[in-house]
């Protein structure tokens, strides 16, 4: 990995009254898609504000040198760290230590107001080095971590590794000085892990650049029903041709794992492509019907797929699964989709007809658009960070 990237924001001149610093700690690499909406997206605003320092773990060996300009340029102190996938437990072991490690030495050059750890693996670098580092501690979940590692049949339930997460997890929850969660549906259960602690707990769902994906046309030659995005583990793939034939209407499936999905097609006619991040905008049509599927379990109470904004942004409704987050009621409160009720072919026919209905609202597509700007726009979320982040130094500087 390359050294430090650090320019100081173009506002921290001499004689200016030093802003807040913040540690800012992800598992996920800002070359990946996710790290660059869910990490980069926000951090670029929170700098205008405060003085962030990015550590975050990236796969590949060597940071593209493009990556640490725009990071620098916007003011952003990065280490990028590497990731190790194998083997399993002590590479993560091995990544634990590695930020441990990098948050004490970054606070060595000045401790933080504020350590924000997106995530279980970061939260426990951040707990493991706090003696060093000090600062108000922001556990942002992103989900409920180890129930979704035996959900998705990576733990066995109950196993030695479970019960070490969920231990670790007591201590997040111990020591958090303020929690950020993604939907409204897992906060009583944060409420009885934090003992009723009267500290925050924000709801900040996951955020898109509205701006990239609003305004699309209708597909040219009439709809489509539209996967886009992860295929295996959580998700209901399997539903998505079946819907499809149930709706008469094209599949396409615009996903990284291009050979993964046509091999689950099984012989399933559809349209199969990758497409880089900034092409998945394009990729979508107002009026498509997006499919937001993923199996129901306890730990997707946690969970706000990035899809489902992003669907919306570009005026598209959405069919979901029960059970996942927020996105049951949303969908039923706003009118933007149809909730699939089980895998059965009675089911399947039901939210067909469903769709059919809806479809044939023409303000559909604005109403949809309109949802995102309220609920999942970039600017908002980032907004509601730094609110947060307000909050959080005046509780520490007692005022």
């Amino acid at each position: 990995m390359p050294s430090t990237t650090r320019l100081q924001a173009t506002s921290a001149v001499a004689g200016e009254t030093a802003r807040p610093r913040v540690f800012y700690v992800s598992y996920d690499g800002v070359e990946e898609p996710l790290g660059r909406s869910q990490v980069l997206g926000y951090l670029k605003g929170l700098a205008g504000a405060y003085d962030i320092t990015l550590i975050s773990f990236e796969r590949s060996v060597a940071t593209p040198r493009a990556l640490g300009r725009e990071l620098a340029e916007a003011g952003i102190v990065w280490h990028p760290l590497r990731y190790h996938r194998r083997p399993a437990v002590a590479s993560t072991t091995w990544d634990v230590l590695a930020g441990r490690r990098a948050l004490i030495r970054a606070a060595r050059s000045g401790r933080p107001a504020i350590v924000h750890a997106r995530s279980d693996v970061p939260a426990l670098m951040a707990l493991w080095a706090r003696r060093a580092t000090g600062g108000e501690f922001l556990f942002d979940i992103r989900g409920f971590w180890a129930d979704e590692r035996v959900d998705g049949d990576l733990w066995r339930p109950g196993g030695v590794l479970y019960r070490l997460a969920k231990r670790y997890e007591r201590s997040f929850f111990a020591e958090a000085d303020a929690i950020v969660t993604l939907t409204h549906a897992s906060v009583p259960h944060l409420r009885a892990w934090t003992g009723g602690r009267p500290l925050p707990i924000e709801v900040i769902p996951t955020c898109v650049d509205i701006e990239r994906f609003s305004g699309r046309p209708e597909r040219p030659g009439g709809p489509h029903v539209v996967w886009s995005g992860s295929v295996g583990t959580w998700y209901r793939f399997d539903l998505a041709p079946r819907l499809a034939a149930a709706l008469s209407l094209p599949l396409t499936v615009i996903t990284r794992q291009a050979a993964q999905a046509r091999r689950l097609l099984d012989g399933h006619r559809a349209s199969v492509r990758s497409a880089a991040p900034d092409r998945v905008p394009a990729e979508l049509f107002a009026g498509d019907i997006g499919l937001c599927l993923i199996r129901s379990s306890f730990s997707k109470v946690a969970s706000a797929p990035t899809r489902f904004a992003e669907y919306l942004a570009a005026g598209m409704p959405v069919v979901v699964t029960r059970g996942v987050g927020d996105l049951e009621a949303i969908v039923e409160a706003r009118g933007v989709g149809v909730v699939l009720q089980g895998d059965d072919e009675e089911s399947i026919t039901a939210a067909a007809a469903r769709v059919r209905a809806l479809a044939g609202d023409p303000d559909l597509p604005g109403r949809c658009v309109r949802l995102a700007r309220e609920r999942f726009d970039l600017e908002t979320g980032t907004a509601r960070y730094s609110d947060l982040y307000r909050r959080l130094l005046d509780v520490a500087n007692g005022t």
